[in-house]
Formats: structure tokens, sequence, C-alpha cells
């Protein structure tokens, strides 16, 4: 969830600061303030209250104003449309002790939101919703939790004015739903028949009361063929008149499958992304082994190596067949269904839970120091700490109370499944990694693993990496394009890191070498350097740094030529500049040109 907010004193964003480290945990937060007030890297200055609100009614799923209820009323007023849409707003008061929640208390999720606002402030929520206030069934509350798409929203308004008036409200279901009927529902067949009820299903006709409110869990996947080049609007007709066949709902559509050979296809993903579509494609590989009887065509076998795309995509995550293949102007479609998981007795609150969460944090490279405000909040959240040992080492002092699991080289996929698990049994989980998590990390691991434990939320926080740490001790050697590439042939084998040093140096990048020598690679370092030699000149300024913000820092500025002969380590980190790479008063300078651009 994205959610924007705005202080107006120096008491209002110290408060500000305290919410937006607890709500960090869970979201993406944006803080504002006057000009006069934003000299802090986190806040953002704005230029008028206005314009603010504006850009965040738009833009973010929820806005949080810290100051009186007055201010916020009145700078939302000219953009609310209604609950469906609009953004959750909350309100609290500079002292943190009331947290009002103003607009989209239900499906906006501002009422779960104003009771987060108000456990990291100490105070209270002032939640004024009748259904939450009479303990009622929140009927587009519940829609939310279980990823239903309400229609006839006039409807739903009568449901929830008869379900407080102790009215019955009946409901049928082509899903089984975990749990108890919620008070005030009265299960279809039951006599009489009330006049309002909900309806649960992906059917288009599904309307068993005289007044139906319909609701439909998007539980259709559309698997999808089509030739090269094939325009959106085209496949677009086929899938609409297959769902018209089917007699299912346009809503029903959850997912938009193919094979991985269309990952880029612009008519696939603009039609996805035009409807609200997940994305999902499969190697031929992977449809091959997908159980079922399927139509089966010679050519799409010697085209794309498997007999069937559309219906076997449709089917690959355990879908049932409901339309097999539809073909028509250089599109093939076919239809199927998924059991949905429904619960009455799920938790209903729209904003995710901090736990069950893997938080990838990057440490920096080594010092306290150079750890940023995410990664030290995220460190604090959490429950349990998962790294390399090393890793470990570096904060176990500062959380003697947390329990720290870690395990050595080469069990990176071992310690996120680690991390995974224990998220899924409900722990707040903080998986560390140096420098940044997302450059040479564990970030794509745990993503790649991700779909193996669907509870789990992952989420990264950047981090300071040993590039950014090591340039700035030996000056501003990436001012201009560069790239990093590691010299480990552990996961890429060296003629591939050879090409890339070729390539790297041909196009004059600045390179920040990772991984330069250990005991087994002692010669790797001297091996790339014979590499650059041959396309660029011996004297080319370089540089290195051992043990970046650590105890018994060092560095150094050098020529390749010096370069080559020099012993380094893992903990190393490398920098060849470019042809215009120089050395100003000790320091290694790329110029980005800015003096040549003002003569």
């Amino acid at each position: 969830m994205r959610i924007g907010m705005i202080a107006f004193t120096q008491r209002g964003l110290l408060l500000a600061h305290r919410i937006m480290q607890s709500l960090q945990m869970c979201d993406e937060v944006s803080l504002a303030a006057p000009p006069r007030l934003a000299a802090e890297d986190d806040v953002v200055g704005y230029e008028s209250l206005a314009s603010w609100t504006e850009r965040a009614f738009a833009s973010c799923d929820a806005l949080v104003f810290v100051s009186a209820c007055g201010i916020a009323v009145r700078s939302i007023a000219p953009h609310v449309r209604d609950k469906f849409s609009d953004p959750a707003v909350v309100c609290v008061d500079e002292t943190g002790a009331v947290a009002v929640p103003l607009l989209s208390g239900h499906v906006g999720g501002a009422n779960d939101l104003a009771r987060r606002v108000a456990m990291a402030t100490g105070g209270k929520p002032a939640i004024s919703t009748a259904t939450d206030l009479n303990d009622a069934f929140a009927v587009d509350v519940w829609a939310v939790s279980q990823d239903l798409a309400l229609l006839d929203r006039e409807v739903a308004r009568e449901v929830s004015a008869a379900l407080l008036d102790g009215e019955p409200v009946g409901f049928e279901s082509d899903f089984a739903v975990g749990g108890a009927l919620p008070d005030g529902l009265v299960a279809a067949g039951a006599a009489p028949v009330p006049n309002l009820g909900i309806s649960l299903s992906c059917r288009k006709d599904a309307a068993p009361f005289a007044r139906t409110l319909r609701l439909v869990p998007r539980a259709v996947t559309v698997g999808v063929g089509c030739k090269r080049g094939e325009d959106s609007a085209s496949i677009a007709r086929l899938v609409d008149a297959c769902l018209a066949e089917a007699g299912l709902a346009s809503q029903a559509v959850g997912t938009l499958a193919s094979i991985d050979l269309k990952s880029n296809e612009p008519g696939l993903c603009d039609l996805a992304q035009a409807r609200g579509w997940k994305l999902r494609f499969h190697t031929a590989e992977e449809l091959a082994a997908v159980p079922g009887e399927f139509s089966s065509s010679e050519f799409v076998l010697r085209t794309v190596g498997v007999d069937n795309v559309c219906e076997r995509a449709a089917c690959a995550n355990g879908e049932s067949l409901v339309l097999a293949r539809h073909a028509g102007d250089g599109v093939t479609v076919a239809l199927a269904l998924r059991e949905p998981a429904l619960s009455f007795a799920a938790p209903t609150p729209s904003l995710p839970s901090a736990r069950h969460k893997v938080t990838c944090v990057g440490l920096g490279p080594g010092g306290a120091d150079d750890m940023t405000y995410r990664a030290r909040a995220a460190l604090d959240a959490s429950d349990v700490i998962v790294g390399y040992a090393s890793y470990i080492d570096l904060v176990k002092a500062e959380y003697p109370n947390k329990e720290l699991l870690s395990t050595p080289m080469r069990k990176e996929v071992d310690r996120c499944r680690m991390a995974l698990e224990r998220a899924r049994e409900g722990a707040r989980v903080a998986v560390v990694c140096s420098g940044d998590p997302g450059i040479y990390g564990m970030a794509g691991l745990l993503l790649e693993l991700a779909p193996d434990y669907p509870e789990v939320t992952v989420e990264v926080v950047p981090g300071v990496s040993a590039a950014n740490g090591g340039a700035a001790v030996l000056g501003a050697p990436l001012m201009h394009d560069w790239c990093t590439i590691s010299l480990s042939d552990l996961m890429t084998p060296w003629d591939k890191i050879e090409r890339r040093l070729v390539a790297a140096a041909q196009a004059d990048f600045c390179i920040a070498l990772y991984n330069p020598s250990s005991h087994k690679r002692a010669d790797y370092l001297r091996r790339a350097c014979d590499v650059l030699l041959a396309y660029q000149s011996p004297n080319t300024v370089c540089g290195y740094v051992r043990s970046i913000g650590r105890e018994g820092q060092s560095s150094n500025v050098l020529t390749l030529r010096e370069l080559r002969d020099t012993p380094v380590d893992m903990l190393t980190c490398v920098f060849v500049g470019n042809s215009e790479t120089r050395v100003v008063d000790g320091r290694m300078v790329t110029p980005r040109g800015y003096l040549q651009r003002s003569h």
C-alpha cells in the first residue's frame, strides 16, 4: 500500500516520523512537510497543500494527516468521489491521542489504518462506521479481504442497511465458504426466500434474489496463444466472446496465462494491464507436464515446443478447463476455473499484516553509520534475523534478544527457505545482506522462492552498496556511466565474465569489480586486468577499498598496470576508471562534463 503522510509543525513532524517507522514495516510511506521543515532526507517539501493533496489523492492508496481534522477535510473535499474509489484518509492530532478515519473506512481500509496509527502513537482510533460499532457483517470489507469483485454498489448499501436493521439477507454461493455464516445471512433454500440477498458466483446471470448483490471471485484464468504482433483488440474480442459463450462474468477473470515465448508480446501485456489481470507465463516444458486431456497441434508443437498453449496455460496452476480451445484471427483462447479459497472466518482487514512477512534488508558496506533509517527500522521490528554468519555477526550485539539464524556460504537457498518458513509460521523475519540486497544479495532468490509460500509477502529494503561506499572513500569514480561485474565464477562461468569485461572496456564504462580474489581464485584480478589492458591504457586510473566502513578500512589509487600485480581479497571492492578518469588531489574522479559544458 502506498501511503502519503503530511505534517505541518515540528511537533507534528516528530510524531509523523514515529508513525512512519511503524507503517513502513508493511507499506511504502512518503512524508511531506512545509519546505522550512523538510531538511531531512526522507521528508519532501511541498509547494502548496492543495497541490500535494491533489497528487496524493490520485497516486496513493491512503493519506495520513498529522493535523486538525478541519485541515484534512478542507484539503480532500474537492477530490472526494465515492468509497469504492477514494483512498483511505486518516487524521491524527499532534499529540497522537486520537486517530480519526475520515474517508473510505471500510473498502479503502481507513478504519484499519486508524487502528495501526493509534497503535504507533499509543492513542485510540475513533471508529464511527455503523457496522463496526454494531459488530455487523460488512459485506464490502469481506469482499476486499477475499479478492471478490463487488457489483451493484447500490444493492451493497441496501445489504448493509438491512443487516443493521436486523432484516434477513439471503446468501447463495457456487463455491464452498469456510467458517460459520455471519449473523443476519440466511443460506439459500431457506423459507421464505428473502427478497434481498448475496450471490457469490462467476456466472454472469447469477441473480437468485429479487434484489441481488453479486460478488464475483477472480477465479478464471484465460489461456491465450497468439501469433507474433497480434494486437490487444483482436485478443480481447475472442476472450470476450469465449466468456460470453461460457456464461462467465468478465469480472471473474483474474489471470491471463500463456507460454514464456510471449512474455514480451505487446498485445497480451496491454490487455492484461488494461483489465487489471495478472500475467502468468510458463515454459514449454512446464506446459507439457500439465495433466489432463487437451487438444493437440503438430504445427504448434513444431513452432513452440508444446502441442497446445492456451488450454495447458489456463490449467497450469491446477485450474479445471471450462471452455476448450477457441480460435480466430491468429488467436487461441481457453478458459479454466480454480476453486477459490473463501472463508468467513478469515481476517478481514484490507491492510497487510506485518507478520507472515520477510523483509530483505541491506546493511550497507559494513559500519552502522552507513545503515539506512528504513533498514534499522526493519531490524527493530523483526522477530527473527536470518543471514550469512558474517552478516549476523555485524548485528548480533545490537539485537541480543532476537532470534538469530545463520547458514554458511553456498547455503543461500536453505537460508532463504528458512526465512520464508519462519514467516509462514507467523514471525516477522528480516533477511540481512551486506551492501544492497538487490546487488549480489538475497532479494532475487527470495522473490524466486516466494511463490512456494503464498501466505508470505516479501519486501526489499535498499542499502548502501559496496560500490557506493567504496566510491565515496576513493572520491567520485562513478560519476559517469558505470557497471558492476563480479569476478566470482561460482555462479557465472569465466568465459561469460570475460565477455562482460570486454564489453565494458569497449564501451568505456567505469567498472566496479566485486569478489576480485579468494584463496581458490588468487589470480582472477590479474586475469581481469589482462583482459582490460587489451582495450584500455595501462595508465587508466584505478582504485580499491578494503573493509569498506569497517575497522581496518584501507584504500589506494593506482594505475591499471599497477592494479594487475596488487594482491586483494574478498573484502575488497576494485574500481577501474574510464578513459576520462583522473586523479584530483589524490582522489579518483570521473568527470561528468559539467565544466566543459560551462565553457
